[in-house]
């Protein structure tokens, strides 16, 4: 195989033109330039420069074929430095990807993370996955992701985890229902009730049905969105209840809400930012989990 070290050497010889100057260049002697020229002439079986005559000083003049192979040598070399360069660039995220999934009803908890990230690593391209938590479990363990944003309860045994939020699911009511004055609501109260629910691929989707029937009841549901706010008017429009996490409930107005704990069970709206275990980490990825740390070191129990 042809190294790269004697076509540097041959590289530099013809720009400097001078055995002196591509000795000092490459920190070698005179002689070892010669042996290595003689050595790569003899692997490539051509004669690369101009044998110079008797009694005159040596001349570095290419051949026909030692021109061909110079312009060769020199995108050769160039290769190996954009590789070193594109090594260093994707080290000191100069250059990379990240790839996250992102939930619909969790995107909007890691906005201020996310602007920091692209503060920090402005040439870091963020490309999202914007799918249920389902999805997101699924898309990590097909390798297709870097990290991703899951619900409680997953394999830890696959993924490492940052805890992002941990709220408790309240009952979404109109501030004039009859029950928007109650302390707390038990989910099977609810089994009269119409549900305005999350799509079927939302992990949250299925755990609020596996409490359902484990209360001997199938929710009536009347619409499916993976928008909260659209949930929400929908409510006010007495289409029905949602359950909805305090973190969205929070940011309703409570003259027109009212949003009452649900218990037996509680329910808990408990993300996690979620990696492989067995997958290296790249630059771009160990920056984004040092963000996430530093923005949910304390997270609302």
């Amino acid at each position: 195989m042809l190294s790269l070290k004697p076509l540097q050497c041959f590289v530099t010889l013809v720009k400097t033109k001078s055995f002196t100057r591509t000795a000092e260049e490459l920190y070698l002697t005179q002689p070892t330039i010669s042996k290595i020229l003689q050595q790569l002439e003899e692997q490539l079986q051509v004669q690369l420069l101009v044998k110079p005559d008797h009694g005159r000083k040596r001349q570095i003049e290419l051949t026909e074929i030692g021109e061909r192979i110079y312009q060769h040598a020199i995108e050769l070399l160039q290769a190996e430095q954009n590789i070193f360069l594109e090594i260093e660039n994707y080290q000191q995220l100069k250059t990379g990807t990240l790839k996250l999934g992102v939930p619909p009803l969790g995107s909007q908890l890691l906005t201020t993370a996310l602007f920091d990230y692209h503060q920090q690593w402005p040439d870091i391209e963020l490309a999202f996955m914007e799918v249920g938590s389902r999805g997101i479990e699924q898309a990590l363990l097909n390798n297709e992701l870097d990290v991703g944003v899951l619900l409680q309860p997953f394999d830890e045994q696959i993924f490492n985890s940052i805890e992002l939020c941990n709220y408790p699911l309240m009952v979404l009511l109109r501030r004039d229902a009859t029950w928007a004055t109650r302390k707390k609501i038990n989910l099977e109260e609810l089994q009269h009730q119409s549900f305005l629910m999350f799509p079927e691929n939302f992990s949250l989707n299925s755990i609020i049905l596996d409490a359902c029937k484990q209360r001997g009841f199938y929710p009536s549901i009347a619409c499916r969105t993976s928008q909260w706010h659209l949930l929400a008017d929908m409510v006010l429009q007495r289409m029905g209840i949602a359950l909805l996490p305090q973190y969205y409930t929070d940011m309703l107005d409570p003259t027109l809400f009212a949003a009452v704990p649900l218990e037996k069970p509680n329910i808990q709206w408990h993300l996690v930012m979620a990696w492989k275990k067995n997958l290296p980490i790249s630059p771009a990825v160990e920056a984004w989990l040092s963000v996430v740390r530093e923005h949910f070191q304390h997270i609302k129990p």
